[in-house]
């Protein structure tokens, strides 16, 4: 299975659409899309993301599916704001079989339940795409051959893709910036071994968009 994470277009926070950039951006994306040809499209409820999926649901003549757990929430977006000593001097360990395993968030912002929730959203969803997670690991419950593309947002998208990399979600938006119609890609491989890892082929592609940023 391959899974794209696709940002909006440049939004128009106030009326959640697309602004005459984003609109461009969008239906230079919807060309590639078309090219690339996800079998499915999912995206968050916003208007933003629902706007920019539009042109690739109408190039492609498929109808998107609307996945709540996708939307957008300032619980994704903190940075790195404690300054106490002891808590800067913390670190985290990493086991390929676990992932993260002691990681403290340094924000100040209690977002642990709040992200524990996006990450079972995750789960569930791979799960009914095929792919059942074990710690870092997933066991491939039916093999899947299907692209999918899934329309969301910069907070959402960083902290789902450091999930995916057995990164701590919590670091999403402090370590990756995703740019407007970006394109994230993970390639879930059906291994005979029945276990699989989703594999980032590339990170906040913008290939789709002449150098004019």
């Amino acid at each position: 299975m391959e899974l794209y994470i696709i940002r909006h277009g440049d939004p128009y926070y106030p009326t959640d659409s697309l602004t005459e950039k984003g609109v461009w951006e969008a239906k230079l994306l919807a060309k590639r899309m078309k090219e690339l040809r996800p079998d499915k499209i999912y995206t968050s409820p916003l208007g933003r993301a629902k706007q920019t999926a539009s042109y690739t649901c109408e190039a492609l003549g498929i109808e998107p599916t609307v996945e709540d757990w996708t939307a957008e929430s300032m619980d994704y977006m903190r940075y790195l704001d404690r300054n106490d000593e002891e808590c800067l001097k913390k670190s985290y360990s990493f086991s390929f079989t676990d992932g993260v395993t002691n990681y403290e968030d340094f924000a100040h912002e209690e977002r642990r339940t709040f992200l524990d929730t996006m990450r079972k959203n995750s789960d569930d969803f791979l799960a009914r795409h095929g792919y059942g997670r074990s710690g870092a690991l997933y066991s491939i419950l039916e093999p899947n051959d299907e692209r999918i593309a899934v329309f969301c947002h910069g907070g959402f998208g960083g902290a789902w893709c450091s999930h995916l990399l057995s990164l701590p979600a919590e670091m999403g938006w402090v370590v990756l910036t995703l740019a407007t119609t970006s394109v994230s890609k993970f390639s879930f491989e059906n291994h005979d071994s029945g276990r699989t890892v989703p594999r980032c082929i590339y990170l906040n592609d913008c290939s789709h968009l002449p150098d004019v940023r």
